[in-house]
């Protein structure tokens, strides 16, 4: 119908379109359009109608500011199903308004807002880029330089796929949903099936090829198809330890100045690519190993999170009236940043949300809930020192807190900002460490069979277990993320000892005393087993708890920390290399300086030889460094705060060995000496073992000295040592490191073999308080020597049979095949297989295994392998 009013008669009117709770979150979109007198008309989805009214009722809430109501039908995952009910509401509206710009703040509305600003002749993205960035697999069509290889299932041909051909790991996604909402990481065909089926049906699927490597988005202002001003934002996400992409954090700017250039390159010629004419583009990227930046996706509206609220933290001044004067055709420019300024978003143990506290910043969480309006979070000067912005809780309290599967499941998040990046890590760590979250775990039924609790998980170990104990008499305790990572939900029934694999904190050595609010004591239990390294604080937390045996929480916190272990032996007769802790290039420089221009740099708390490089006088230190400080093992370790520690040690020279004991209350019963072979590189990897290491008298005597020492120092009660030594020039044994837990390598299995024991046994009979384990004598020998071969491609392994047959072997395992690839060695995960092999004496078992690895041959195509 048409009104009798003439078009010069009408008001001006602006239509903002988007989730009402989105609007709001950004109040200054509503303030910068009332300034100019414009009439505000706001298009949301119909679920939000109650909540609108009543808001809009309320003078003190930005919804006040609205005009006029349009609320639409539709589905955020279906094509175009909002497009009728705002074609249907702006039809009306510009029969009583001058409609003179329009925008889509969230993503629900991006599509139809572009048709309308079309329709209209006001300013928008463009046709082409309206519509490309709301569709996933349109970005791959119109965009296939930039991204990566990509399959685009409709509904109808899902069942067609044939995953046996896909090339693993793929991401899979939806093609229209946002939030991170559906995104999953996928290792095999079987799972790709899987995921497949579970879309509903009415959806279309993109399996692409997985780009591994830092995520970034790149905001960018356009006016008239010109960038005005561009930024890119690091991300980190949840993809680093599970299979999901939840993101975790963003940094503005990003500092990160070596991939800035190839990202904003890579941007403007996409955003040419797509016409992009007036708005706002957030464009989320990841950078490969080659630094060539692969596109992810991209929107046309303001940024999620809290990317606006970072911007205007980091520059001093808001996006949104800059938006507006671009939707208007208004002259527009943007300042560039002054601070760095971060969002972090806290993971949790699920459970019950009870309570958010903040220790020693003055500042109080805001519980703004899931449809809550945020609190103004004001930017400070450029010089103002490092600073906690804002606590915000984004569940209420009560609420049930699951996996983190989408950007909605996350709980809490914090804001910082800072003149530095180095300053706003430092910041970061310590928030993290003040910010706790209070929940009460729904505690499980745990069944009166259970007699054994292991804390982490170890295959070896329990299938050891499984003829020893009891069918459902263990009960393994482990991390969320490293379930997912591994694929054991299913342990129970790989395992008949096992009764339940029980998502817990088995990992939060910062707050271990959680473990006993979400496992209940099992009736019968007799013992629990620190299984992993990284499990070692929660399992003697829980021993004592429960009044069992163990290694003590003091001491278990010590062995932990190699900083912790240097500070409480310095004084002491042990001998020790000289060390420091270090936090930069430059303190790792300063200390290779002081010490002869060599050094040893190593993470305080991790394993396997991670991380670990040693230093010369012309090794790179910046690399180094940043080798070190980017080792991880996301499959194993859970991502707790306050367990980034570095040391530099005196790098010393001389036999390696490791002294295994087993201690009852205090008293070293059982142990044994294995002498170690290292690989000649930068990168000190174990590459041989053998029981018993040939040492004089003396020498074991000193050991035996220091070892007292040791245990008398942290106050190590109950448990296995597994002690780490270099036996330098001067004649004394230096302790490179100590664990609190079974060793690796082989090891458990050469003391076995020597010994006629059984060194789980000896621990499990200390851990049940069944009295201490007993010295043994060396029998015979056993060696181990792990297979290392040239990096590359395999393209043939032979010889294993040969190597099995040979003379001594007790043990062949390979762990490649044609068509793996090998990289170059630099912790102990990428060794490739091993020989076990027996003798009379450890040098004759040791020369058993080394003719028996001689004999498998790997062939590897050169290139280069990353």
């Amino acid at each position: 119908m048409n009104t009798s009013q003439p078009v010069e008669a009408r008001p001006d009117a602006f239509v903002i379109a988007g989730s009402l709770l989105v609007v709001c979150r950004a109040p200054q979109y509503l303030s910068e359009l009332s300034r100019r007198g414009l009439k505000i008309l706001l298009i949301t989805p119909r679920a939000w109608q109650e909540e609108a009214l009543r808001a809009a009722a309320d003078p003190g809430h930005p919804a006040a500011a609205v005009d006029a109501f349009a609320f639409v039908e539709g589905d955020v995952s279906r094509d175009n199903s909002y497009l009728p009910g705002v074609v249907s509401a702006v039809h009306r509206w510009r029969e009583t308004y001058r409609i003179v710009g329009a925008y889509a703040v969230g993503e629900t509305q991006v599509e139809p807002t572009g048709l309308l600003a079309d329709a209209l002749g006001v300013r928008g993205p463009g046709l082409r880029a309206t519509r490309v960035c709301r569709s996933k697999y349109l970005q791959r069509w119109y965009l296939p330089e930039f991204g990566p290889d990509s399959l685009t299932v409709p509904p109808e041909d899902r069942a067609g796929v044939d995953a046996d051909t896909v090339s693993y790991p793929v991401v899979v996604k939806p093609a229209g949903r946002h939030s991170s909402s559906g995104v999953v990481c996928v290792e095999g065909p079987d799972d790709l099936r899987a995921r497949l089926a579970a879309y509903p049906a009415h959806e279309t699927v993109l399996v692409e090829e997985k780009v591994t490597g830092q995520e970034y988005s790149v905001e960018s202002l356009v006016q008239d198809g010109r960038i005005l001003f561009a930024s890119v934002t690091r991300k980190d996400t949840t993809d680093s330890h599970a299979r999901t992409f939840v993101e975790l954090s963003h940094t503005v700017p990003c500092g990160r100045p070596d991939h800035d250039g190839a990202l904003l390159d890579a941007n403007a010629r996409m955003l040419a690519a797509l016409d992009f004419q007036d708005g706002i583009a957030h464009a989320e990227w990841r950078v490969d190993a080659d630094r060539r930046p692969y596109l992810m996706e991209v929107a046309a509206r303001t940024p999620g999170d809290g990317l606006s609220v970072l911007y205007e933290l980091a520059t001093g001044a808001p996006l949104e009236p800059e938006i507006i004067r671009i939707a208007l055709g208004e002259p527009a420019h943007y300042p560039a940043p002054v601070r760095v300024a971060r969002q972090v978003y806290l993971e949790h143990t699920p459970g019950v949300l009870h309570d958010v506290t903040v220790d020693g910043f003055g500042v109080t969480p805001a519980w703004v809930g899931e449809g809550g309006l945020w609190p103004r979070v004001e930017p400070g000067a450029a010089d103002d020192p490092p600073t906690l912005r804002a606590v915000l809780v984004h569940q209420d309290r009560g609420a049930r807190l699951g996996e983190l599967l989408s950007s909605d499941d996350r709980a809490v998040s914090f804001f910082i900002d800072a003149p530095t990046v180095a300053a706003l890590d430092a910041l970061e760590a310590e928030v993290r460490e003040a910010v706790t979250l209070h929940t009460a775990p729904d505690r499980p039924e745990v069944p009166d069979s259970v007699t054994h609790v292991l804390v982490g998980y170890s295959p070896v170990m329990l299938a050891k277990l499984d003829s020893r104990l009891p069918a459902g008499s263990v009960l393994v305790l482990e991390e969320p993320a490293v379930i997912r990572a591994r694929g054991i939900e299913d342990l129970a029934d790989r395992h008949p000892c096992v009764t339940a694999v029980l998502p817990a904190p088995s990992q939060d050595e910062t707050h271990p005393e959680r473990i006993t609010a979400a496992v209940p004591r099992p009736s019968r239990v007799r013992a629990v087993v620190p299984v992993t390294e990284y499990a070692v604080v929660v399992a003697a937390t829980l021993a004592e708890a429960w009044g069992l045996p163990g290694a003590g929480p003091k001491a278990a916190r010590v062995l932990r920390d190699k900083g912790l272990l240097r500070e409480a032996l310095t004084g002491t007769d042990l001998a020790q290399p000289a060390w420091a802790l270090v936090e930069g290039p430059g303190d790792v420089a300063a200390f290779r300086a002081a010490h002869g221009g060599e050094a040893v740099l190593k993470p305080a708390g991790r394993q396997a030889s991670l991380g670990v490089r040693l230093l010369g006088p012309q090794d790179d230190v910046t690399a180094a460094w940043e080798h070190t400080t980017g080792a991880d093992e996301p499959a194993l370790r859970a991502q707790y705060p306050g367990t980034a520690r570095f040391l530099a040690e005196q790098r010393l020279r001389g036999p390696e060995i490791s002294f295994e004991a087993v201690l009852h209350e205090g008293v070293i019963g059982f142990t044994n000496i294995t002498g170690k072979n290292v690989q000649d590189s930068g990168h000190p990897v174990e590459t041989g073992h053998t029981v018993p290491a040939a040492l004089p008298d003396r020498t074991r005597e000193a050991l035996t000295r220091s070892l007292a020492e040791l245990v008398g120092t942290v106050g190590f009660r109950t448990g296995i040592l597994h002690s780490e030594w270099i036996l330098a020039d001067d004649g004394r044994p230096y302790l490179v490191e100590c664990a609190g837990r079974l060793p690796g390598g082989g090891i458990t299995v050469l003391i076995d073999l020597v010994h006629d024991t059984d060194i789980l046994g000896e621990l499990l009979r200390v851990l049940e308080g069944r009295g201490p384990s007993e010295p043994l004598p060396a029998l015979r020998g056993a060696a181990v020597r792990f297979l290392t071969p040239a990096p590359g491609r395999v393209e043939a392994v032979t010889g294993a049979d040969r190597a099995r047959a040979a003379e001594g072997v007790h043990e062949l395992h390979l762990a490649l095949a044609p068509g793996d690839t090998v990289r170059a060695v630099t912790s102990s995960w990428e060794r490739s297989g091993h020989v076990i092999a027996t003798g009379p004496d450890g040098r004759t078992a040791a020369e058993h295994a080394e003719r028996a690895l001689a004999l498998i041959d790997v062939r590897t195509a050169e290139g280069e392998v990353r």
